[in-house]
């Protein structure tokens, strides 16, 4: 009753506008989920630095083209500060995830993908001063588990592939609490610096090491092609788009939990289009990582007013 007293005070309707940005949001869920599916497939055909840097001229292109037909501006104040957090949340994020990406399952990307807001909350308990309480501390403790159950508790024989992944969400978060600290509006046009800036270091690391041949992309079936554009380029857009008229529109805290289903997208399309084994450890890991996202965005948000 509270979330609808809230709505109504904001101007949107229950029947209306509320439940739109909900069926967006599961859409949006959808492309982000459907997005490591369709880099898996690319990575078997294109070198992931190359593959990467397209990727992220795709989502800059339709964009900025986006906000061009919509007249927004592309003003964007403090660019020192978001070439930083680029090299930190593009450039290098994309680096590590993308080689992370081709020696690991999807189910594997999927479930280090689960672990992001946990992890976050674990960033801004050193780097924002936030204090915890009793249920992110045992969801902490869980989501440790839950990890520990993927790898079938062989922590020491974990593949490079894993690293890789963890370092590039570790330095994808960095960024995002970057912007929390330094107080930047999460804008289109912070989005759209963010992965222009991304592209330019991305393409001259490629270039250097000689990875960027165009001709390398002619290896792309035409399907791909258009699964490509559709889910990473248009797809992309469509999802900085909606999350950011979502948090207007539901808060941030409703929005984030349409967040945490991208995942488990991820993880049924790899055990269907990827053929991948199912996995008891695995899900058995998900369970637990879900209880652990209850804990912290259910339990902890005792008074509802901060919603």
């Amino acid at each position: 009753m509270y979330w609808l007293m809230k709505e109504k005070e904001n101007g949107y309707t229950y029947n209306g506008d509320v439940m739109s940005i909900y069926l967006q949001l599961l859409l949006a869920s959808f492309f982000w989920g459907t997005n490591v599916i369709v880099m898996k497939l690319l990575l078997s055909e294109v070198p992931f630095l190359l593959l990467a840097t397209i990727r992220v001229l795709l989502s800059f292109l339709f964009l900025g083209l986006y906000m061009g037909i919509k007249h927004i501006s592309f003003h964007c104040e403090n660019k020192h500060k978001i070439i930083i957090i680029s090299i930190l949340a593009i450039y290098l994020n994309f680096y590590f995830t993308f080689l992370g990406m081709g020696e690991v399952k999807g189910i594997d990307n999927a479930f280090m993908n689960a672990l992001a807001p946990l992890l976050t909350f674990v960033f801004s308990l050193f780097l924002l001063k936030k204090k915890g309480n009793i249920y992110e501390y045992i969801a902490i403790g869980l989501t440790l588990l839950a990890f520990l159950l993927s790898i079938h508790f062989q922590i020491f024989s974990i593949r490079m592939g894993f690293w890789y992944l963890f370092i590039g969400m570790i330095l994808y978060m960095l960024g995002n609490v970057l912007i929390q600290r330094w107080k930047l509006d999460h804008t289109l046009s912070l989005s759209f610096y963010e992965l222009f800036y991304g592209f330019i270091f991305l393409f001259l690391h490629c270039f250097l090491i000689g990875q960027f041949d165009i001709r390398q992309l002619m290896n792309i079936p035409f399907i791909y092609w258009i699964l490509f554009i559709l889910i990473s380029g248009i797809g992309f857009a469509y999802i900085q788009v909606i999350y950011i008229k979502a948090i207007k529109c539901i808060g941030a805290f409703r929005t984030s939990f349409f967040l945490s289903l991208n995942p488990i997208v991820t993880y049924i399309e790899s055990l269907v289009f990827l053929k991948e084994e199912f996995d008891y450890m695995h899900f058995i890991g998900f369970v637990l990582l879900g209880i652990a996202i209850y804990l912290m965005k259910g339990k902890s948000k005792k008074n509802p007013q901060n919603t």
